[in-house]
């Protein structure tokens, strides 16, 4: 049952987002931004609407249980908050990530969407919980009716987001690519150019063993990744982002490399 409700799991997480809005009742103007902005993504599949959801729905979260103390936990509060978790929680699995990720593919391809290295889970909170301040204030002095503050932050709110956005944006881009040809490292983060690893070129794919000598290019994430064996040394260019965390050049020889992706690519 459990597989059966991830194979289809864009219909749960619909329902469990219009329940949300159904049984709540002290919506600011800024959670139904949020809640508007993840509801309609949720109907498009593709790695844009990923990262709308994964912006905007930890929002409407995290102030649902922020007004639990102030309702005294009543149960039309405590609902609304236990329906945002349960939504989010599927939204953050590998399933959802690849349903979106996947429906924006090309042809014959199989995309696997990578693991966030541990180094930019930090860095990503910090831009969210930027953009969250900043929205929750511009709702807060409109409501105030402090039209100056608020213009002024929402001016900044507007630049935040040009910029901050799009960087997020790039962590739903990062996929492991089976195509006709063979594999393709799709990384504009960790990598300067995308790789391309031609199927007669790999000599096995498998977990990675523990001690694996593998040049890593997660850039070091949580769970067991794939190890990519070649049969004669390849160029690899690395962003300087992947440079700084092996402590290496921006090019390297491999023959041997790492990489991880939240599902594995190897049934």
């Amino acid at each position: 049952m459990i597989q059966r409700l991830l194979t289809h799991i864009a219909w749960p997480v619909r329902v469990l987002w219009i329940a949300v809005v159904l049984v709540q009742n002290t919506f600011t103007l800024s959670t139904w931004a949020m809640w508007i902005i993840a509801a309609f993504a949720m109907w498009i599949l593709h790695p844009i609407a990923l990262s709308a959801i994964r912006i905007a729905a930890p929002g409407v979260a995290a102030i649902a249980i922020s007004r639990l103390p102030n309702s005294h936990f009543e149960p039309i509060p405590v609902v609304t908050a236990t329906l945002a978790v349960i939504a989010l929680l599927l939204i953050y699995t590998s399933d959802y990530g690849s349903v979106h990720v996947q429906s924006g593919a090309y042809g014959n391809e199989r995309r696997y969407l990578l693991r966030m290295p541990v180094s930019l889970a930090l860095p990503t909170f910090l831009a969210w919980a930027v953009l969250f301040a900043l929205l929750v204030s511009v709702d807060y002095f409109t409501t105030e009716r402090l039209w100056l503050a608020a213009s002024g932050v929402g001016i900044v709110f507007a630049a935040a987001t040009w910029k901050l956005v799009r960087q997020l944006h790039r962590l739903s881009q990062r996929w492991l690519v089976k195509v006709p040809a063979g594999w393709v490292i799709h990384d504009g983060v960790l990598l300067a150019e995308n790789m391309l690893i031609r199927t007669h070129q790999i000599v096995g794919m498998k977990l990675a063993p523990a001690g694996t000598e593998a040049i890593d290019l997660s850039g070091i994430t949580r769970g067991v990744p794939v190890e990519i064996s070649l049969r004669e040394l390849t160029d690899v260019r690395l962003s300087p982002l992947l440079s700084k965390i092996t402590k290496t050049v921006d090019v390297l020889h491999v023959k041997q490399l790492l990489v991880a992706p939240t599902r594995t690519p190897l049934n």
